[in-house]
């Protein structure tokens, strides 16, 4: 039988009730406010990774205070804590695992798996997803780190991906010096047959070419718009970050990734492995040089070399597993022909 409780008793044991239903609504609402505004904050265009439109102070050294403080409160913005946002359609991801992706990948897993927590760099980073060689560590390692690009569109679109790196609309300078910079926005012309973001992917800082006469080719077909970005040396954003180890950098910068790598402090940065898109068999034979005078070994090469630092375990794990190999493949117009060397440290 239903038992019909006094008006003022039910009243009055129901506010007991309510209190904490309403403490718990109000909650509720303050963190879906809370997402949201940093929902918009995320998706509104990233000023505090383009800079707000502000030019650079150009000449200040990449340790100084004073460029080190305008890379911090203008051009990076700190990684996303919404969910990730990545196209997920077959035909982009074909082409987002396609090119070089494969190779690097290959390396990037068996010199790192089950490593935890390490930090990144990638410039060219394009839009986050797009042929990244490095989205796998974060995902499934829960890696952090930064990644820098220069291009205007492919940031806008990086942004969106939630990546939980630091993102910085700049480029790398490759002069040791902060500076102002012409970028040459390359986008695929009507009418012509290839993947979009490749050709995005080409993009360059004007006095810079990868001195290939295919790629010239390609480059030049493109539709081009032009932007002024800024640059920091590498040291500026990792005392920005305060950081000092580079588990992983990868530079695709379309041909200053040698001068870039000349500016680091290498007495004070510790980089244990590094990834470079170099075309051309004699360019690759000076790039194995300098390389190798930081202490570094070459481990494989296909258009983009992978460089270990000597006495890294992750470079003695990698010679110990079975069926390891030094794999050299050049098909470029000098050196079409894939080469194989021998197994372990007899093929360095």
């Amino acid at each position: 039988m239903l038992k019909v409780l006094p008006r003022k008793k039910f009243f009055k044991g129901s506010s007991r009730l309510l209190l904490p239903v309403t403490a718990a609504l109000l909650m509720v609402m303050m963190a879906t406010w809370s997402l949201e505004t940093r929902r918009e904050e995320e998706t509104a265009g990233a000023t505090g990774g383009g800079g707000g439109g502000l030019e650079v102070v150009e000449g200040l050294p990449g340790d100084d205070a004073r460029a080190v403080d305008l890379l911090q409160r203008h051009w990076l913005q700190a990684p996303s804590v919404l969910p990730y946002n990545l196209n997920e359609s077959p035909a982009y991801l074909s082409a987002a695992n396609g090119d070089t992706w494969t190779f690097v990948h290959h390396y990037v897993t068996r010199l790192f798996e089950g490593q935890r927590g390490g930090f990144f760099v990638e410039a060219g980073a394009l839009d986050g997803q797009m042929l990244s060689n490095s989205l796998w560590l974060e995902r499934e390692l829960g890696w952090t780190g930064l990644l820098v690009e220069p291009d205007p569109v492919s940031y806008s679109r990086l942004v969106t991906k939630h990546r939980k790196a630091w993102t910085s609309n700049t480029c790398l300078s490759h002069t040791g010096v902060t500076k102002a910079s012409v970028h040459v926005s390359l986008t695929l012309p009507a009418g012509y047959r290839a993947r979009p973001w490749y050709m995005k992917g080409s993009s360059y800082e004007i006095g810079f070419s990868l001195n290939s006469p295919s790629i010239s080719n390609y480059v030049n077909a493109a539709d081009k718009s032009y932007s002024v970005v800024s640059c920091f040396p590498l040291v500026s954003y990792l005392r920005a970050l305060n950081v000092s180890t580079i588990d992983f950098l990868s530079l695709d910068t379309q041909g200053s990734e040698m001068e870039i790598l000349k500016t680091i402090p290498w007495d004070e940065v510790n980089v244990r492995a590094v990834v470079v898109e170099i075309i051309g068999s004699r360019t690759g034979a000076r790039f194995v040089g300098y390389m190798k005078s930081l202490g570094f070994t070459l481990v494989g090469h296909f258009l983009d070399y992978i460089f270990v630092k000597e006495g890294d375990p992750s470079l003695d794990k990698l010679r110990s597993k079975d069926g390891w190999e030094l794999v050299i493949m050049n098909p470029t117009e000098e050196e079409p022909e894939v080469t194989t060397t021998g197994k372990g440290q007899g093929g360095q």
